[in-house]
């Protein structure tokens, strides 16, 4: 046991209750120990007593420190007191079980290209939020990113900290892990830093993530620097494997750019083009969903014969004279079908839900497929008709008009009177058919694409759905093998939701408003999603737009629509892991309050935002694009 241990002990003793040492750098040293009034488990950094007692980084530290334990995000170290006892200065942070990406990558090499475009991603939310709040990392390392054991999320460490020992942070340039190996060319400059610097030194994280190697090496610091300011790195794409896309090797050789004007703004554009990068076209949806989805009843044409067949009759009975009795037994038999027709539906979605479904995965599928079906029609329509095709649609529409009529015409109820009748109905049916076989188009695109699928997706998605969704789905299920497809506010909302049901039940009785803040979460995002598919729609049509204003309304919008659907995930994420703690065995409910509350405020500030943004559509008309093309006046 070394002497700084033993002196460290003995100043904090009653407060913290030092374990063991977790590692050591330039700038300090890192315990894990036990806070002794919360009974937790907790890191503390200590700067070492060399540098403690020069007064100048002494007191840096601790602003610096005081600084980095205001920032609050999911995937930031959460600093809880900075402090000085005797001789000693530390500041104590919540202790990550995991290990540092620097330990990951040494131990088993580069990582695949979805868990470096989500780390990549989660450290550039958290650069966001720090370069928000005035605070540059300066120190970006694999070292400084911890990843999680339990979730795999990363968690930026040291915000701000790096700061106070530039002349002295610099390691032993043969180690692969060091701060001069991830220098910014402004930093190595000695030249003012902004966020665009910690960019450059994600980038090299990235570069290093996955491919294994460095972009720069040299025998010593001062060469090192050199070829950050002036050499240009090798090209990625050669040194990785070919699983990594190409998108996320672009993405990472921008961050690299000399000049941090040429590199990403911002988190938010860094974060975005990686999701860009790593986002696939449309994902498949699994094969349990496919079939629920397009399920048909292969008796369906021997029902619609025998329906239509007592369809007839009825008419037959409501056009003559009898009418009595009879016209209820032929409706039971008429409407008889929907009872096998039911069942049958009902059997495919008790696969689905025995498949480890829920009802929000059957109502994504359900959308997901009248989307096709709408792109289908779309198709369809775009040939144009030819004129036997519309004379065909005169006569059917003819037909079945005339047959409309023959309630309010008069004449005779003989035998003979009922037999046209029904041959009239007869033919205006087999006009009917013949157009839909030889693809008239009896009803126009607009209204056929919000009939494609109605009647289920108002079934499933109103009370009576729920009821049947209970009914049917059974007690024990496997886990889905496949939910890949799902959005990720879904994904996080269905495990939030999940993990609470399985919460003790006091627990829950604590949290009972959970459910309806992850619900009001999920929507947000699902909302704010859909807006950016919209908007990304319109940027597409107005891409010859000569209108400055419209280019810029737009990209406006979509930038506030990227932030509600960021924050909304972000906020989820941070409910869905602290119900992992609880699961874990942690009994501390305060965190998870805590997530919870600022989760409510979120959603409150977003409802507001929302109903703000309806009061302007109601006074200024929504954003128009003029498609005509611009005659030169």
């Amino acid at each position: 046991m070394n002497r700084d241990f033993l002196d460290f002990q003995q100043a904090v003793a009653g407060e913290y209750s030092l374990e063991r040492e977790l590692g050591r750098g330039g700038m300090g040293i890192v315990y894990l120990a036990r806070e002794v009034q919360l009974d937790r488990l907790v890191a503390i950094k200590l700067l070492p007593p060399s540098l403690a007692a020069r007064d100048e980084i002494r007191e840096r530290f601790l602003r610096e420190a005081r600084m980095a334990a205001s920032l609050s995000h999911p995937h930031i170290v959460p600093i809880y007191r900075v402090g000085e006892a005797k001789e000693f200065v530390f500041f104590v942070m919540a202790y990550i079980n995991g290990e540092t990406l620097g330990e990951r990558l040494r131990a088993r090499g580069p990582l695949s290209a979805a868990a470096a475009t989500r780390l990549l991603r989660e450290v550039a939310w958290a650069l966001s939020y720090a370069h928000g709040r005035g605070i540059v990392h300066r120190d970006i390392k694999p070292d400084n990113i911890l990843v999680e054991a339990e979730t795999g999320r990363a968690l930026v460490t040291d915000f701000g900290i790096a700061r106070g020992a530039e002349e002295t942070a610099l390691s032993d340039p043969g180690r692969i892990m060091g701060t001069a190996q991830f220098m910014s060319p402004e930093q190595a400059a000695s030249e003012p830093l902004d966020g665009r610097s910690d960019f450059y030194s994600l980038g090299v994280v990235g570069y290093l993530a996955v491919s294994g190697r460095l972009p720069f090496d040299a025998p010593s610091v001062p060469a090192l620097l050199a070829k950050h300011l002036d050499a240009a790195p090798p090209p990625l794409a050669p040194l990785v494997p070919a699983g990594i896309p190409r998108q996320l090797v672009t993405v990472i050789e921008r961050c690299l750019r000399k000049t941090p004007d040429e590199r990403f703004a911002s988190g938010e554009a860094l974060a975005e083009a990686l999701d860009a990068a790593s986002a696939p076209v449309r994902a498949k949806l699994p094969i349990a969903l496919r079939v629920w989805t397009q399920s048909q009843d292969p008796m369906r044409p021997l029902y619609m014969a025998w329906s239509g067949m007592f369809t007839l009759g009825l008419l037959s009975q409501l056009l003559g004279s009898q009418v009595g009795r009879d016209i209820g037994v032929l409706l039971v038999f008429d409407l008889l079908p929907l009872v096998p027709i039911t069942l049958f539906h009902a059997r495919k979605t008790y696969q689905a839900l025995s498949a480890g479904y829920t009802l929000r995965d059957l109502r994504v599928a359900l959308a997901t497929w009248r989307q096709e079906r709408r792109e289908e029609l779309s198709f369809d329509y775009e040939a144009p008709e030819s004129s036997w095709a519309r004379a065909m649609r005169g006569i059917t529409y003819g037909l079945i008009a005339g047959v409309g009529l023959l309630p309010f015409a008069g004449g005779p109820h003989s035998v003979m009177g009922v037999i046209l009748r029904l041959s009239a109905v007869s033919g205006a049916i087999v006009a009917a058919t013949a157009s839909n076989v030889l693809g008239v188009r009896l009803v126009n695109k607009t209204i056929r694409s919000k009939l494609v699928g109605a009647v289920r997706a108002f079934l499933w998605n109103s009370p009576a759905g729920e009821w049947a969704a209970r009914l049917l789905t059974p007690r024990s299920r496997r886990s889905a093998a496949d939910l890949g497809y799902r959005p990720t506010e879904m994904a996080l909302s269905v495990a939030a939701s999940e993990l609470y049901a399985a919460l003790p039940t006091e627990f829950r009785e604590h949290i009972p408003d959970l459910p309806v803040v992850v619900g009001r979460l999920e929507a947000h995002a699902a909302a704010a999603r859909a807006r950016i598919e919209e908007l990304d729609a319109l940027a597409g049509l107005a891409s010859g737009e000569r209108d400055a204003s419209t280019t810029d309304g737009l990209q406006s919008a979509r930038d506030a629509a990227k932030r509600e659907l960021a924050d909304s995930v972000v906020a989820l994420e941070a409910v869905r892991l602290d119900l992992l703690r609880l699961h874990g065995g942690a009994a501390d409910l305060r965190p998870i309050t805590t997530v919870l509350e600022a989760a409510r405020e979120l959603g409150n500030e977003l409802d507001r935002l929302e109903k703000a943004q309806r009061e302007v559509d109601r006074v200024v008309p929504p954003l128009s694009i003029d498609l005509r093309p611009h005659t030169p006046a």
